[in-house]
């Protein structure tokens, strides 16, 4: 902000920003890597207005860095000392009954430190996935040479030579490989930063750098020389009995046909285990978007106004009348069918609860989430009214306060039903002491998340009630038959005609709610990605171990079909090869997935870690890729002529 809008001047002495109507006085210039809050621009002490100062509102976090020498124990024991002065000394005027040390680092994380261990995890099943398939493909390709490094040992060659040999050759497939995965892991950096829409703390701060090179390298080089030492061991056996195995079907033997079994099973297993996650996440996701919010979405266009904090009287009736008149234009535009507005829209993650007190009963206290809404809001948002009446004409600016509820609330603190008439005062958050007369019940709207149950919730009059309270995030709900491409414009000439100096955007308000499913979505995408990659690196890797054992049976298949095996025999073969170890992989893979959807339970909603359709859908599915992966190399298999098989050996 300095550089873009103070042109990066040394003298902020005659600086003055006007921030929420407030003129702030720039004191100091904070270095380009501290960002925290995330994206945050400019800092500002707060204004000391309500809610700010009110003992019962939750508005705040403070940060501190503990003094050198003291443990987190020690000042935690000192603030809840605090906690309990303060309670004795303001009584009921406050409930900070306590107060919590959490590490700043896992404050940051604490809603997705599982989910990034988890991404963590499936990464490196993923990297072991694709090591040992390229370990498969070396390992083949290396015995398929096992007669030459034997026959040059029988010629004098030193073990040592082959083998430094065949580090040399498996560093030139390796190494480039390393460097490109590290050049594409660029690319994906940027793409995760499009996919996450500010989810993960800090994810802007990531970077490619050498210790990736580094990594990546040092992977390399390990996977070239463990298997460097493979064609030398094999040498050690008796030279004459390799000599005399050198026929097509009898290079590799029963060892090497064992190894690289092994490692395709351990390429299912791990792929059904990122499959299982990837599964009972999207059913989890899927379930969550059934979720009805409690109010509907299509044809309604979201207006965010940005207005200055007002404080003075003759301010405060500014912003009135301004708000009457914008929605009073809103209503009269072609297509617009309701028009309403309020300070903060559901399912955006900032509910703001406070104290409420019952007038015929002081004794009795409540929390609930206070909004301020138009007239219009409920219809415009399909919120069904369910008892009593909403804000009407009868409701003057100076006549009696009024207020609509949920039926969480009202079934909370009068279910008998008797909340007609009821007055509350909830002045803690809006500093007007003046009590609310409940005129109306409507239904519950998931406010925080739709993964929670609605809370209690308490709705004001927005001509009634401080203007203040409402236009930092006033947003208005217009619903119309008209594309919101076409109704967008004539939204904005309507407020510049009104006022010039507002700012102001405009989304789609199913667009809204769908940014409420970002952060599970973002999970979602890169662990199902994980196990589509996974998926078809085992695919490739099944394929090319039975294509390879094919090439190596074929005198074997020769002798069967000459002595008499029908080519459905041969197909039969090659296919239950392959499906034994889907078995077996399926078997270790569903041990593996047992462990890894407990861990994954606080991700899950409305499914079990264990839910029996996700492993059956993820069994065959693997059992149907198996197929596929079996039938080529097994059709290809049955088309070997005997005759000409027979005559190669």
């Amino acid at each position: 902000y300095w550089r873009k809008m103070l042109g990066g001047r040394s003298d902020l002495s005659s600086v003055k920003l006007n921030v929420d109507g407030m003129t702030c006085y720039v004191v100091g210039v904070m270095p380009p890597s501290f960002d925290y809050p995330t994206e945050t621009e400019i800092w500002a002490t707060p204004n000391g207005e309500p809610p700010s100062t009110s003992r019962t509102a939750h508005n705040f976090s403070a940060i501190a860095r503990i003094r050198e020498g003291f443990t987190v124990e020690q000042a935690q024991a000192d603030v809840s000392l605090i906690g309990k002065q303060l309670r004795l000394t303001y009584g009921e005027s406050t409930d900070a009954v306590d107060f919590t040390l959490i590490p700043l680092q896992k404050f940051l994380t604490r809603n997705v430190r599982q989910g990034l261990w988890l991404l963590l995890g499936s990464v490196g099943l993923l990297l072991l996935v694709a090591c040992a398939n390229f370990s498969n493909l070396l390992v083949g390709q290396l015995l398929s040479r096992q007669r030459e490094f034997t026959l040059r040992v029988a010629l004098g060659a030193s073990r040592l030579r082959l083998t430094r040999q065949i580090l040399i050759e498996n560093l030139v497939l390796t190494l480039p490989g390393a460097i490109l995965g590290v050049i594409l892991a660029t690319f994906a950096v940027r793409l995760l930063l499009v996919l996450d829409k500010g989810n993960l703390p800090r994810l802007n701060t990531i970077s490619v750098d050498g210790r990736i090179l580094l990594f990546a390298c040092g992977l390399g080089v390990l996977i070239a020389v463990a298997l460097s030492f493979l064609p030398g061991l094999r040498s050690r056996h008796d030279l004459h009995i390799d000599l005399k195995s050198g026929a097509r079907g009898q290079t590799v033997g029963g060892r090497g046909a064992r190894l690289r079994g092994a490692m395709v099973i351990g390429q299912i297993g791990l792929t059904l285990v990122l499959l299982t996650g990837a599964g009972l996440l999207a059913r989890s996701f899927l379930n969550v978007m059934a979720v009805k919010p409690g109010f509907e979405t299509g044809g309604s266009v979201v207006m965010t106004l940005s207005l200055p904090t007002t404080i003075t009287v003759e301010e405060d009736e500014k912003i009135r009348q301004f708000y009457v008149q914008l929605l009073d234009h809103i209503g009269q535009l072609p297509g617009v069918d309701a028009v309403g507005g309020i300070n903060g829209l559901p399912l955006q993650g900032r509910s703001q609860n406070g104290q409420f007190l019952i007038n015929d009963d002081p004794s009795q206290k409540g929390y609930a989430v206070y909004r301020i809404a138009s007239s219009g809001y409920f219809p415009a948002m399909k919120i069904p009214l369910v008892r009593g009446r909403l804000f009407d004409a009868s409701d003057k600016a100076n006549g009696q306060h009024v207020a609509v509820i949920n039926q969480t609330l009202a079934q909370r603190y009068w279910p008998n039903g008797d909340w007609v008439g009821k007055r509350i005062q909830f002045g803690n958050m809006d500093q007007d002491k003046r009590l609310m007369e409940i005129v109306g019940v409507v239904g519950d709207v998931r406010d925080s998340s739709l993964e929670r149950d609605a809370e209690p919730m308490l709705y004001g009059y927005s001509l009634q009630r401080p203007q203040w309270w409402q236009v930092a995030r006033l947003s208005i709900v217009v619903h119309s038959q008209t594309k919101p491409e076409t109704l967008i414009p004539s939204l904005r000439t309507t407020v510049t005609g009104l006022r010039s100096d507002v700012p102001m955007s405009f989304a789609p308000l199913n667009e809204v709610v769908s940014a409420s499913f970002d952060a599970r979505r973002f999970t979602l995408t890169l662990f199902g990605g994980f196990g589509v990659v996974a998926l078809l690196i085992t695919i490739i890797g099944l394929y090319g171990m039975l294509a390879y054992s094919v090439t190596e049976r074929t005198r074997e298949m020769g002798i069967r079909m000459a002595l008499g095996a029908q080519r459905a025999n041969v197909l039969g073969l090659v296919i239950k090869q392959g499906l034994k170890l889907a078995a077996v992989g399926v078997v270790i893979g569903l041990l593996g997935a047992w462990g890894l959807t407990r861990l994954m339970a606080s991700l899950l909603f409305g499914v079990t870690a264990t839910d029996s359709v996700t492993l059956l859908a993820v069994v065959a599915t693997l059992g149907l890729v198996t197929l596929i992966a079996c039938y080529v190399p097994a059709r290809r298999a049955t088309k070997v002529d005997p005759l000409v098989a027979l005559r190669e050996e």
